[in-house]
């Protein structure tokens, strides 16, 4: 395989010197073209302007010399007189006529049939010019030439005026190709009794097209040989040519003699089957002007055509493209040719003088060759011009001296990085030991499982979830900190200190939500937020009471798979004193409720693509056990994600933290083995209290307690009785106070109810009851003597009832 001349990729200098040439190669071609172009337009503006000239020329002949014929008819006319005394000396004037105008070949007064009884049916005086140059004259009209039926007489007889004949060739009268003008003569009475006629022959004006075509092939085009020397298709396709058509198409003028009269226009054109030419026709014979491109027989021709005055004829020019564009031709082509002799020299000059430019650079090139080895001390080429080459050999020579201090400061920075490295796994610990870790967090209940991720984009990050259980709710909560890295996760340790810290205090979500935000808010000069999703289930109910603070709202899993309504918040820690909306909703057994961070939804792959909220539904409803009958467990549910989301991100970077949870709903076993059921009705009156001890006692000897025991049930549900007989009602209101008592195999469980005032007992906080009583605040003890002696303590309004369930396990 030969070697090119020059290899792009071998060295600079060859790559500049490709880049140079096919600049100017491109440059080249653009030139060329336009050239051409302007070349041929001018041209093709030039051949028309002759063409349109030549043809004006030719008309303005022909013009004059049919109106010479018309204004000598026209001054004869007036010496005929109806019926004159002697027909016979009508033939005196015919010979006037073409003895004064030598264009006139033959003239003839053609009298109506009979007009002179003497002369019988025709009568017709006609002077014409014989073969040696004499004028005759003879009687026209005879048996075998009927002229009452010529066109030259029927028509100015049937217009009423003066008529140009479409060209023919005269038998029986001039014996040549002619054409012939008639002047119709009318008496006193407008009766038209004769015509007066002119022969004019067309011989002269085909010499006369034939002459101006011999020019224009000789001077324009350059062509020296006629039609007599050459085929009529060669001729034809290297030859321009003029013909002359008639009102009816006929050739009259035509470089083949064998066309004229014997041929039309639109016949000839019908056997090229080019539309192009078929329409020029038409418009010939309309007397229109105009111009078109044509092709007969693979050649291309433009035609150029315009009628001529006066007759109602058409003079067409034909001329061949490629003969018309020879001279384009050629001069495109030394043109070519000399700008390739210029790009040769350019080529060599240009190869030349940048390799000796260059060759400083591969120097240089060398000694960073031995620079990358780690001989920082490398010799670099002397430059003794004061260019680009001199400050880039300057350049390297500080390169070499600023190498060798990074070289030093980078393993000082190595180490401080390793350092670094070390403190921040130290920190993701940490922050892993913040968020829950065992999973399942509650192996000893059989209401609710749980199961959260975490997956930070940098060591440390800044989404943060969290759940614990107080009073039989869930609370639970998860959240994204704006921003990533070490204030993200700063500022997550807050928030999930101050979730934990509020809600021992408070069970409404959106007050614990209120309470986050004032606190996050006050001085916050980092302008960090948080976005927040905060819920509280009540395990025995169901009932999910909720706060959304500008998070993405959490996937119910159930019969259904749908997102849960949300109102708009503002994110915590953005505006102080902002009220943030509390929701609820119904969780059915057997419903997995999923929350998670926008770093699911928005991870992208390597083509920028996000998974979207779509994909994560999707994700959810093809995984395996999410079907109606069969729910997926948290774990399995947060793994089929997780695959999902990797499958789609492929090798792609992870762009922001990834926080999954997902808790299960599975509610309240089935009752069967419910063994004791009984309520009693009391009203808000502190004397039926002592029904309620009667009550509790029966329940449980039941459940077989001991003494013990009872007496802790009756002092709890005592105390929760009293307190609601006290405050649930306004002063002086009757009102029911119902207890209900369930047992089954594992729990004794007390439900008590009524319609007051809603208040709950459980979002009192824990009394320290280490302190002295003057120092602790005003009331709290009964509840906390409630949650002292039963096993579970849970309040919930329901359908305008407050009611609180308590459980003692008996197992």
């Amino acid at each position: 395989m030969k070697k090119l001349l020059i290899s792009p990729s071998r060295s600079l200098y060859a790559r500049l010197t490709f880049g140079v040439m096919l600049t100017v190669l491109v440059v080249f071609c653009i030139i060329t073209f336009i050239l051409s172009n302007i070349t041929q337009k001018t041209i093709l503006s030039g051949s028309e302007e002759n063409a349109k000239s030549r043809m004006e020329i030719a008309n303005q002949h022909i013009n004059s010399v049919l109106v010479g014929v018309e204004v000598a008819v026209a001054n004869t006319v007036p010496e005929i007189q109806p019926h004159p005394g002697n027909p016979d000396q009508l033939y005196d004037i015919v010979r006037r006529l073409l003895e004064l105008n030598p264009n006139i070949i033959g003239s003839a007064i053609a009298f109506e049939p009979g007009y002179f009884p003497e002369k019988g049916k025709f009568f017709s005086p006609y002077a014409y010019r014989a073969p040696d140059g004499t004028i005759q004259t003879k009687q026209l009209g005879t048996a075998d030439y009927e002229y009452h039926d010529m066109e030259w007489y029927k028509m100015p007889k049937q217009l009423g005026q003066a008529h140009w004949s479409e060209p023919y060739f005269d038998s029986g009268g001039g014996e040549q190709l002619m054409t012939t003008f008639s002047h119709p003569l009318f008496d006193q009475q407008g009766q038209m009794y004769a015509v007066m006629t002119a022969d004019v022959s067309l011989d002269w004006l085909t010499e006369l097209v034939k002459a101006s075509d011999i020019d224009f092939n000789r001077h324009f085009l350059g062509n020296d040989n006629d039609s007599a020397t050459i085929s009529a298709p060669d001729f034809f396709a290297t030859h321009a040519y003029t013909f002359i058509i008639g009102r009816s198409g006929t050739y009259i003028a035509h470089p083949l003699h064998e066309r004229i009269l014997n041929k039309t226009y639109l016949s000839f054109v019908e056997e090229t089957g080019d539309s192009l030419d078929n329409q020029a026709g038409r418009d010939m014979l309309e007397g229109h002007a105009g111009k078109t491109t044509i092709k007969r027989d693979g050649v291309k021709y433009l035609l150029y055509y315009a009628p001529i005055e006066r007759t109602g004829w058409s003079m067409t020019t034909v001329i061949p493209a490629k003969v018309l564009f020879k001279k384009s031709q050629h001069s495109t082509i030394l043109i070519i040719l000399i700008m390739l002799a210029g790009l040769l020299a350019l080529f060599f000059v240009c190869r030349t003088l940048l390799r000796r430019i260059t060759r400083p650079l591969w120097l240089f090139a060398s000694s960073a060759d031995e620079i990358a080895k780690g001989n920082l001390t490398a010799s670099l080429p002397n430059i003794t011009t004061q260019d680009e080459m001199k400050r880039l050999s300057d350049s390297f020579s500080l390169m070499q001296t600023s190498l060798q201090q990074q070289m030093e400061e980078l393993r000082t920075t190595t180490a401080s990085k390793a350092a670094i490295e070390s403190e921040l796994n130290v920190a993701s610990d940490i922050q892993r030991s913040m968020l829950p870790k065992i999973f399942p967090p509650y192996p000893e209940r059989d209401d609710i499982d749980i199961y959260g991720q975490l997956t930070p984009a940098k060591a440390v990050g800044g989404d943060l979830f969290d759940f614990y259980i107080r009073d039989e709710k869930l609370f639970f909560c998860i959240g994204d900190v704006s921003g990533k890295g070490v204030p993200a996760s700063l500022v997550m340790a807050v928030t999930r200190a101050q979730f934990r810290t509020i809600s021992i205090h408070v069970a409404q979500p959106n007050r614990i939500v209120e309470q986050m935000n004032e606190a996050m808010a006050q001085d916050n000069d980092s302008s960090m937020f948080v976005t927040l999703f905060l819920g509280v289930l009540d395990l025995p109910t169901g009932r999910l009471h909720y706060c959304n603070a500008g998070h993405d709202a959490p996937v119910l899993i159930g019969s259904n798979i749908g997102l849960l309504p949300c109102d708009s918040n503002l994110p915590v820690g953005v505006m102080s004193g902002w009220t943030y909306t509390a929701q609820e909703t119904q969780i059915d057994p057997q419903t997995t409720i999923f929350l998670y961070t926008d770093g699911l939804t928005e991870a992208e792959n390597a083509n920028h693509e996000i998974f979207t909220e779509k994909r994560m539904l999707d994700a959810i409803a093809t995984h395996p056990s999410s079907t109606i009958t069969h729910h997926p467990s948290p774990n399995t549910l947060i793994a089929h994600i997780t695959e999902a989301v990797q499958q789609f991100v492929g090798e792609a970077e992870q762009s922001d933290d990834l926080t999954m949870l997902a808790i299960q709903y599975i509610g309240q076993q089935q009752q069967q083995d419910v063994r004791f059921q009984r309520s009693i009705t009391l009203t808000n009156d502190i004397d039926e209290i002592h029904k309620l001890a009667d009550f509790i006692d029966q329940a449980c000897e039941v459940a077989a307690l001991n003494p013990s025991t009872i007496m802790q049930m009756n002092l709890a549900i005592e105390e929760a009785v009293v307190n609601i007989m006290n405050y649930a009602y306004p002063q002086g209101t009757a009102g029911n106070i119902n207890v209900e008592a369930r047992l089954s195999d594992s729990a004794l469980v007390f439900v008590v109810s009524d319609t007051g005032k809603p208040f709950d007992p459980t979002a009192q906080g824990e009394v320290d009851i280490t302190l002295p009583a003057e120092e602790r605040p005003v009331g709290g003890l009964g509840i906390h003597l409630i949650r002292q002696l039963m096993d579970s303590v849970n309040y919930e309004y329901i359908d305008s009832h407050n009611v609180l369930t308590l459980t003692k396990k008996i197992n």
